[in-house]
């Protein structure tokens, strides 16, 4: 069964930079985001980290100094999770689900937390960037930090983002390369 052409877009990031260090967190705090929801495996850490660098505690304490509330949230368990909590002095939502929306509807809930002013950074299109668009929230979309180490089942999330990159190149041509998409999907 063919895929919509509107239904493409839940699938298209706001914004795609390279890693979370090239971001310009000043100024989007200057355009009244407060809060960035930060996915874990791949995008703050790869998979075969297991506990923060000084580089990663850096990069936190700078952007909580520019003036945000910073949330993990993953789909990972609390084993894994628990270190970079720890160590970032941030709160995680962990065991998500995603993209599916109600833990994390939960979450955002019991935190009083305005979806509007939130910034969703993350490396996987099938689950951060599809999520983020459920909450109407504004995504970045980054390149996985070492595809290496994925688990299998991210593996197959890779399989159906290339997919629908494919279609939405061919769909949103003009959107596809505002964004500079090429630079990730170059091979597709």
């Amino acid at each position: 069964m063919a895929m919509k052409k509107e239904n493409l877009l839940k699938f298209l990031p706001n914004e795609y930079i390279k890693s979370i260090s090239d971001i310009n967190y000043d100024n989007l705090k200057n355009q009244g985001y407060d809060t960035i929801f930060f996915d874990l495996d791949n995008t703050i850490a790869d998979y075969e980290t297991h506990h923060p660098t000084e580089e990663m505690i850096n990069l936190i304490e700078n952007i909580k100094t520019v003036g945000f509330k910073i949330y993990i949230i993953t789909n990972n368990t609390k084993k894994r999770i628990d270190k970079f909590q720890k160590a970032f002095n941030i709160d995680c939502f962990k065991s998500l689900r995603k993209p599916f929306t109600r833990r994390l509807r939960n979450k955002i809930i019991e935190n009083n937390i305005d979806t509007t002013k939130v910034i969703w950074i993350g490396d996987q299109v099938v689950t951060d960037v599809k999520c983020a668009h459920k909450f109407n929230i504004y995504c970045v979309l980054i390149d996985p930090l070492k595809p290496s180490t994925e688990k299998w089942y991210t593996k197959i999330n890779r399989f159906f983002e290339r997919r629908y990159m494919k279609k939405i190149k061919r769909e949103y041509q003009k959107e596809y390369d505002q964004l500079g998409l090429d630079k990730r999907y170059a091979s597709n």
